[in-house]
């Protein structure tokens, strides 16, 4: 029965978009303020008939701000350009690095040539000697051994498409590449080899259907058979994902299809994933459903499937074993298929059917191996110029004289006025209005993670009324409103809650980050802004790269040293920390380039200047002359390390009102200069952010070394373990494996910021916090000696363990181990004072503080 259709008596409509109900709001505050002195509200009342217009021009308001997000944020250009760079699309962002051994599958099955693969543990075995406190190869017996097996090794099995040594060797180099580049945290793979095959026959026999085509029957038999004992792993494009079902009925979601590592060849799905592992066991009655299941099959009269080579009868035929690591195989060449139509034996003819199961076999590969990294489209908008906007002026009647044609020509000029006067008073309507349109053409401003961006607040001129150059009073007021600067605080604050809104969606917080840089060190909100800013830009990388391992496996010098090479933890807290520096390269001595020159003044003196690499310019120059280059290159060093900090800074105002910076210690020395003046204090603040924010690119005392101790195993006998304690030592030492998930990361206690107790604590917990939770780091706070011998041995390891060097490998190996035990946290020295003495005494702290030498007078 057809449905009837009414009008409701009730409006239900927003009132954004109804006249009629603002109409009744406007007039009911209008009542409420001014009933004692405007009591006609008809139609004829020129306040009324503002009123009337008003509302309607804000109907057109609300529905512009009705419209589709993806329209508001659309452009009248490059539309789909500008929404790729405004959005991270699924496949960036939701994807992450291997975590599980079922993302390792998934990664190594997705490589041309690998069929299936599998991690298994591969433990290696030492012996603890708790008494002497040290590692053993081999038990000696005697008391106070204890066996460890070192956890995160993993073994690589994998089946290979091809049957061809050489194409299998070219996979295997492959994987190993794969492998290397998604390595975990902690973790390592120790070996790689081909599954095993182990054969089975089936012979049966089987009465088929009038019409069967019997070559095409037994193909599928043979090919259904094999997939069942040794399943594939099928790839799913993105529509066939979203059409697919779990088994509880529901479908899958966005994330859940994402998740994992992204692919090349379409999606994974891990309950098929979790059931192609390999089998232990064939059982005989789900080889016959599959039979029974194929078109043309009638019947089984008989059927036997056992082992190559296996006596002529098993124990139980119905439930017949897999060696373990074995992956079953039908020998088809040994099999035997009978069959029969209405009684009569019936031959396949051989040829045709090895043809026809090519033919199958050929097809299923292609779309494993078929490439297309599937991704949803991000929505483009339709660009529907919301900052457009009609003075409400031009609907008056004419005889107001607000239109273009004006008054009638014998208006006199007091009748002009009044209407200028009305002109100016309705501006005030029309600017609010305007600027709204203004404010929501530019929404994709406000959520910008553009560091550069100037303002939130937007504004437009209302040029389309008559004669509204004479009312704004104004040569060019289209100039004047629309390049208004919005103030800086207010600016600042907004591009703070913005930024923070957009790193909450992450689950991320940068307030405490913020909070101590602004306080201790008196950052600028304007270089936080930027650290939000590059945070947010980079987030795919610094969420999905959590726990992965630099990639030791790379043997180029740019790979090795000073590179960005590093773990992904290592640039996640670089990130959080504002550590604009995050390669691995020398920290206890920073390599000074030809950008920081000392020149030789005519008076046989010398000067230090440092110059951008980009641009050449000079950024900083010394503030006197120096007897000696060692005694310039000395306080360019000094200058350089205050200026890295905002507490460095020297911020004068000359006497004719221009702004310069100086670069000082922190007894007030002037160590270096700006030779330029700004115009005011933003120009000159900014410009001190561009050198710091330079300054901490190319040299920076900040940094850290992540080293993983699963890598420092010994590779062969003459190796030297890493140190443990004795059982008397207990209380110092609490473990006995020194590899299985442990990590030392090292910091210069003597870096700019992390001098400074307050911060060195925040950057503690933070590392502890992003540590994965399997992980127990060691954090270290070095002095500037210690780096030095430490860096120059970890430089060494790390081009033995890349195998760029291989020449005095023990030796080198002792010595980083030896130097990288040694290191202890280093504190800031203070001494003990008398009960008696001043609050404003620096106080000493365990653990936080060393005890000094006292100082006399």
């Amino acid at each position: 029965m057809q449905s009837q259709f009414t009008i409701p008596k009730k409006n239900s409509g927003e009132a954004a978009l109804d006249h009629r109900q603002l109409y009744a709001i406007g007039l009911a505050h209008v009542q409420r303020l001014a009933r004692r002195i405007w009591t006609d509200y008809n139609v004829h009342d020129p306040g009324i008939t503002i009123l009337e217009l008003l509302c309607y021009a804000l109907t057109d308001l609300g529905y512009r701000a009705s419209f589709p997000v993806k329209d508001l944020l659309a452009s009248e250009t490059d539309n789909a350009g500008n929404m790729g760079r405004q959005f991270f699309t699924a496949r960036q962002i939701l994807p992450n690095r291997p975590l599980t051994l079922l993302d390792y599958r998934k990664l190594l099955i997705d490589l041309k040539g690998v069929k299936n693969a599998w991690l298994q543990p591969a433990p290696r075995t030492y012996y603890a000697d708790t008494v002497e406190g040290k590692l053993l190869r081999e038990n000696p017996g005697r008391p106070g051994i204890k066996e460890i097996s070192l956890a995160g090794l993993y073994e690589v099995l994998i089946d290979y498409d091809s049957n061809n040594v050489a194409e299998q060797k070219k996979v295997e180099s492959a994987v190993r590449r794969c492998l290397q580049a998604n390595r975990n945290l902690c973790e390592d793979f120790v070996s790689f080899r081909q599954v095993e095959p182990q054969a089975f026959n089936l012979c049966c026999e089987l009465e088929l259907t009038a019409d069967a085509d019997v070559v095409a029957v037994q193909a599928e038999i043979l090919f259904q058979v094999q997939n069942y004992l040794a399943p594939p792993v099928r790839n799913y494009t993105l529509d066939e994902m979203l059409a697919r079902q779990k088994a509880d009925g529901s479908s899958y979601t966005a994330d859940e299809i994402f998740d994992g590592p992204a692919l090349a060849c379409g999606f994974i799905d891990d309950e098929e994933l979790a059931q192609a592992e390999l089998r232990t066991e064939i059982r005989l009655s789900d080889v016959m459903s599959i039979i029974m299941d194929i078109a043309g099959v009638q019947a089984i009269r008989d059927i036997v499937l056992q082992p190559a080579g296996a006596p002529a009868s098993l124990a139980n035929r119905w439930l017949i074993p897999v060696l373990p690591g074995r992956k079953a195989l039908l020998n088809s060449d040994h099999s035997r298929l009978v069959f029969y139509k209405r009684n009569m034996p019936v031959v396949p003819d051989s040829t045709r059917t090895q043809a026809y199961l090519k033919q199958l076999t050929d097809a299923a590969l292609a779309k494993t191996d078929q490439e297309s990294p599937y991704d949803f489209p991000i929505p483009q908008g339709r660009f529907r110029q919301p900052a457009s906007y009609y003075s409400f002026q031009n609907h008056f009647p004419a005889l107001y004289g607000l239109s273009e044609s004006g008054l009638h020509s014998a208006a006199d000029d007091n009748q002009r006025a009044l209407a200028y006067q009305l002109k100016g008073y309705l501006l005030f309507f029309d600017q609010v209005m305007a600027n709204y349109f203004a404010q929501l053409s530019l929404v994709k401003e406000l959520f910008s993670t553009d560091p550069d961006l100037s303002r939130t607040y937007f504004y437009q001129a209302v040029d389309s009324f008559a004669e509204y150059q004479k009312i704004y009073g104004v040569s060019d007021p289209v100039a004047t409103i629309e390049d208004a600067v919005e103030e800086k605080s207010v600016l600042i604050k907004r591009r703070h809650r913005f930024l923070d809104h957009l790193i909450a969606r992450f689950a991320e917080r940068f307030t405490d980050f913020v909070h101590i840089m602004y306080a201790t060190f008196g950052a600028s909100p304007e270089s936080l802004v930027a650290i939000k800013a590059e945070f947010l830009n980079n987030y795919p990388a610094i969420s999905s790269e959590r726990s992965l391992a630099y990639n030791y496996s790379l043997k180029a010098d740019k790979d090795l040293w000073n590179t960005d090479n590093v773990s992904g933890l290592e640039k996640r807290l670089a990130r959080l920390l504002g550590i604009r520096n995050m390669t691995r390269r020398n920290l206890g001595d920073i390599a000074y380039d030809v950008y920081a020159e000392v020149d030789k003044t005519p008076d046989d003196e010398f000067r230090f200047r440092i110059r951008k690499k980009d641009t050449g310019k000079i950024i900083l120059s010394s503030s006197t002359k120096y007897a000696t280059p060692e005694l310039a290159r000395q306080e360019m060093r000094r200058a350089i390390h205050c200026a890295l900090l905002p507490a460095g800074y020297q911020r004068k105002k000359t006497v004719d009102g221009k702004f310069y910076f100086n670069v000082i210690d922190n007894t007030g020395e002037v160590l270096a200069r700006r030779i330029e003046y700004f115009q005011d204090e933003t120009w000159r603040d900014q410009a001190i952010d561009e050198v710091m924010d330079y300054l901490r690119v190319n040299y920076s005392d900040e940094g850290m070394y992540l080293i993983e101790n699963i890598l420092l195993r010994p590779a062969a006998k003459s190796e030297p373990f890493l140190p443990i304690c004795p059982t008397a030592a207990s209380n110092v030492c609490a473990e006995i494996d020194p590899y299985s998930f442990r990590l030392h990361i090292i910091l210069p206690a003597f870096g700019s910021r992390f001098s400074n107790m307050d911060f060195r604590r925040f950057a503690e917990e933070l590392i502890r916090e992003e540590t994965p939770a399997h992980l127990l780091p060691k954090i270290c706070w070095i002095s500037k000696e210690e780096m030095a011998v430490l860096e120059k041995a970890y430089r060494d390891w790390i081009y033995l363990q890349a195998g760029a060097e291989t020449a005095q490998r023990q030796e080198k190996l002792a010595a980083f181990i030896e130097i990288l035990f040694a290191v202890r946290n280093v504190y800031p020295a203070e001494q003990l004072r008398e009960c008696d003495a001043s609050e404003e005494q620096p106080k000493f702290l365990l653990g936080r503080t060393a005890l000094g030498t006292e100082k006399n007078d």
